[in-house]
């Protein structure tokens, strides 16, 4: 752990060397998608309440969870930091929650770039700049970032193949493939144990329509029970690999045995709609198993946190014709994006959505000519959207939109219909 210690963390408000060390190994457990971060936050804490550095990263952790339900413990942790004694780098992760709490990601993006032009290594806030940034839009402006970033890091800096792994991410998602799969070979070249890397490949086989990771004996070898929903989201991915080659059964065994969970946590929603829904388009009964996803559902509905969740609760009731929840998402969506920068990107691209799906309005083609990148996610995640639009219209012009879409981003061949 004390390579973190080269890295730009003075905002760590501890001298005592014990302290700082069980500090660093929660942050490790963050950086590595570790399950246990939370408990080992709350250790520290009871252990030692002026110690500030360990409450910032709870309150983070749960700010993590996009989670409506769980901002007054956040807002209570943050009452309980004393500013007296922090020092500027602290207080500018101060200004990042306190947009976060306000649910202005747009500046959470901006004040962690602000962090970042100041300490350019500090591993914290580039982690959270690149996972928060996501669900503004991945365009060339993300890799953009993440290219200015890379230009700061060596390959003797701690944790380098991190940052490798999340430009990789970037690159894939400005379909520089090549690039995508070098720099998150490079990583894995350097550590197994960075899941975002194998996330990163996992991308770039999406793109080919198959994977090989299931034979990689250093991916076989991956001790998943320390992690948390991370595994979940590669198991979707690599579900998603059976999926192309139309094996639903096993798309359906890894749904019931991998990737479906109640915890009430908002990617686990998603993929497991996604995935369900790509199976009912396909003309597979997955009724039974979209029931079991309800509760996960309504108690995310009228939260309204970032339109990525939003489409694909959109798509779940769609699947129900629940006529009044549709229309709940629709009055939530008008009111909580109001005067924020996700009034436009919602009102643009999101509304005409929910438009056709309830009232069967026509969507001018042209709003697809960036597969709504600005609504968040991943292709991977956001193609659900052009799915539905795909299986609930007959517009030869949409369609053939969408379509077009689809073969200038795979690299196959994939059938649809």
């Amino acid at each position: 752990m004390s390579e973190l210690n080269k890295l730009d963390l003075n905002w760590i408000d501890s001298s005592n060397e014990d302290q700082r060390q069980l500090f660093l190994d929660a942050l490790n457990s963050y950086l590595f998608f570790k399950k246990d971060s939370l408990d080992k936050c709350n250790l520290l804490i009871t252990e030692n309440p002026n110690f500030n550095a360990p409450k910032l990263l709870k309150i983070i952790l749960i700010l993590l969870t996009r989670d409506n339900n769980k901002i007054i413990e956040a807002k209570t942790l943050l009452s309980n930091i004393d500013i007296e004694n922090l020092n500027d780098h602290f207080k500018k992760y101060l200004n990042v929650i306190s947009f976060w709490l306000k649910k202005d990601l747009h500046s959470v993006i901006s004040s962690l770039q602000n962090i970042i032009s100041d300490h350019k290594k500090d591993i914290f806030a580039i982690r959270l700049l690149h996972f928060n940034n996501i669900f503004i839009g991945i365009d060339s402006n993300f890799l953009g970032k993440h290219l200015e970033i890379l230009g700061s890091w060596t390959k003797t800096d701690p944790l380098y193949h991190l940052i490798l792994g999340m430009t990789s991410f970037a690159y894939e998602e400005n379909d520089q493939l090549t690039l995508a799969q070098n720099l998150a070979n490079e990583s894995l070249a350097m550590s197994k144990k960075d899941l975002w890397s194998w996330h990163a490949l996992l991308h770039v086989q999406d793109n080919e329509l198959s994977s090989d990771l299931e034979s990689n004996e250093f991916f076989r070898s991956i001790d998943w029970s320390q992690y948390g929903a991370i595994k979940r989201h590669i198991w979707w991915h690599q579900a998603l690999m059976h999926f192309y080659k139309k094996d639903f059964i096993k798309c359906l065994e890894m749904f019931d045995n991998f990737i479906f969970s109640e915890d009430e946590f908002y990617l686990d929603f998603c993929n497991t709609s996604s995935l369900l829904l790509r199976l009912h388009y396909q003309g597979v009964d997955v009724e039974q198993r979209m029931q079991k996803l309800k509760p996960l559902a309504n108690y995310f509905c009228e939260q309204q946190l970032i339109p990525f969740i939003d489409y694909h609760l959109i798509l779940f009731y769609k699947y129900f014709d629940d006529i009044d929840r549709l229309q709940l998402i629709h009055e939530g969506i008008s009111h909580h994006y109001k005067n924020t920068k996700f009034q436009k990107t919602t009102s643009s691209y999101l509304e005409p959505v929910i438009n056709n799906l309830q009232k069967g309005e026509v969507i001018d083609p042209r709003l697809m000519h960036n597969a709504f990148h600005q609504l968040g996610g991943s292709f991977a995640q956001r193609e659900i959207i052009l799915l539905g639009l795909l299986n609930h219209n007959d517009q030869s012009d949409l369609q053939k939109t969408i379509k077009n879409i689809f073969k200038a981003k795979k690299t196959s061949v994939v059938d649809y219909a």
